[in-house]
């Protein structure tokens, strides 16, 4: 049955009356041209979804009847299950056999992943992007994050045959060893990735950033790092070995509760995510010497839950002073540590 005679049928079936005149067809049909129509009609009556009535014709050539009998579903749903059995038992024929409405919701994607399975089978011994393999399937690249596509896959066991790879949103990074990269600082804001990237560019083996050593840095752009899965898909990629990770950011609630949703989302022997503590030491260490109190934030910053998790990093008069900040309303932004105060900071290492 081709795609415009199972369109085609599916609408005929939801006609009460028992037949059809050719003009009525040919709106269900859907084709651009005469010749595309007696295709479709001729398609049609081979199926047995209608048949011709009487002996008038449209009196073109290749003539067509102008009316035409529907037949009813028992017989379509014969010619269904003949189709079904055809699929190959890898595609699930038993279990479309009991649901034919799925397999009418899947048909069109299925038969397509089928075609490419039995002429692109070598392009699937290749792992390719996601958005490849839709657009190689189904000339739609996004294809796969499709609900009756997703569906489909679930239904037939396709949704781990089809060797893919996720591309997952790429972050900025400076890696001083490429693949061979151990040590990473995940920063906030990218003023002072820029600024310490700068410095690990003269160093080239990377720094000790106060007191802390690494080899690459990450600009983890204020939430976006906190995605599900986004730091163990950027590490599962391109290294050697997976780095470790610790995490610098801002000394307000915002930035607290992006670091206690990092830890909490990876806290394994996989992957674990460290508090950078010495980098907060140095913002408040410079916040001291302010000649004024820390700024008021700009905007209303809901508290964390987890506040206290987050001061358990820190020693008992640290933790204090912390909170003091934070509940009169003040924050240290991380750009308190500046080039210049980072350039005093850090120390190349040879050695990381």
């Amino acid at each position: 049955m081709t795609e415009i005679a199972f369109s085609a049928t599916k609408k005929l079936n939801q006609i009460k009356s028992a037949s059809i005149t050719l003009g009525n067809l040919e709106q269900i049909c859907c084709v651009t041209d005469y010749i595309a129509l007696v295709s479709a009609v001729g398609a049609l009556i081979q199926d047995g979804v209608i048949k011709p009535m009487g002996k008038d014709t449209n009196g073109k050539a290749p003539p067509l009847h102008s009316k035409y009998r529907i037949i009813r579903n028992e017989q379509n749903m014969m010619l269904l299950r003949a189709e079904i059995m055809r699929l190959g038992p890898e595609f699930n024929p038993s279990g479309y056999l009991n649901n034919l409405s799925t397999y009418e919701k899947h048909r069109e994607l299925l038969h397509m992943l089928i075609a490419y399975t039995r002429t692109g089978s070598i392009e699937l011994e290749n792992s390719m992007s996601k958005n490849e393999r839709a657009y190689a399937i189904w000339n739609n690249e996004k294809q796969l994050d499709d609900t009756i596509c997703k569906s489909m896959l679930r239904f037939t066991g396709w949704e781990e045959k089809l060797n893919y790879y996720n591309t997952p949103e790429p972050f900025m990074d400076y890696l001083c060893n490429g693949p061979e990269t151990k040590s990473i600082l995940i920063l906030e804001n990218k003023d002072i990735w820029f600024s310490l990237r700068k410095i690990f560019m003269e160093n080239r083996n990377g720094c000790i950033v106060c007191g802390g050593r690494f080899d690459g840095l990450l600009y983890g752009e204020g939430k976006k790092a906190t995605r599900e899965g986004a730091i163990i898909d950027y590490s599962s990629e391109g290294f050697f070995a997976r780095p470790t990770f610790e995490y610098w950011g801002d000394l307000d609630y915002e930035g607290i509760s992006i670091y206690m949703k990092l830890a909490a989302q990876y806290n394994t022997t996989e992957l674990s995510i460290r508090l950078f503590v010495p980098g907060y030491l140095a913002m408040l260490e410079y916040a001291r010497a302010l000649p004024a109190d820390p700024p008021q934030r700009k905007t209303n910053q809901a508290r964390p839950d987890n506040l206290d998790g987050f001061l358990g990093n820190f020693d008992a008069a640290v933790a204090g002073e912390i909170r003091s900040i934070l509940y009169s309303g003040a924050y240290i932004p991380q750009e308190i540590c500046n080039y210049p105060r980072l350039r005093t900071s850090c120390t190349q290492s040879s050695n990381l």
